[in-house]
């Protein structure tokens, strides 16, 4: 572990697949691990659902396009049905990689109790 990096994980995971397209994301996923394992146990056969995740920097800012794609492969009776959906949201980095769809404040709570304030101003 980078010596820099705390050891607890800085993305809040719920929020980040709630706020990806607004919480269509989590919607879709949600009907595609219902859809597959209902029919992995009606069918007695294995399904499969694939989450996959592409980074990339918007140049000039603190913020990343997430490119996410959803794959999943349900069995059926003679076979199997498979669907696959993709989008993109763009999230604001904070500290310490910390995604989110708010901007971060620009200093933490503990500096802002430190700042000088000077009467009148």
């Amino acid at each position: 572990m980078h010596p820099s990096r705390p050891e607890s994980a800085a993305t809040d995971v719920p929020e980040f697949i709630t706020d990806l397209e607004g919480g269509l994301f989590e919607i879709v996923l949600s009907k595609a691990l219902s859809d597959t394992a209902a029919a992995a146990v009606d069918h007695n056969k294995k399904g499969e659902v694939i989450v996959k995740f592409k980074i990339e920097q918007i140049l000039g800012t603190h913020q990343v396009r997430i490119q996410h794609d959803l794959k999943f492969s349900k069995p059926t009776s003679m076979g199997r049905v498979s669907e696959e959906t993709s989008g993109a949201t763009v999230l604001h980095v904070g500290k310490y990689g910390a995604l989110s769809l708010a901007q971060p404040p620009l200093f933490s709570q503990d500096q802002s109790q430190n700042q000088t304030r000077i009467p009148g101003a």
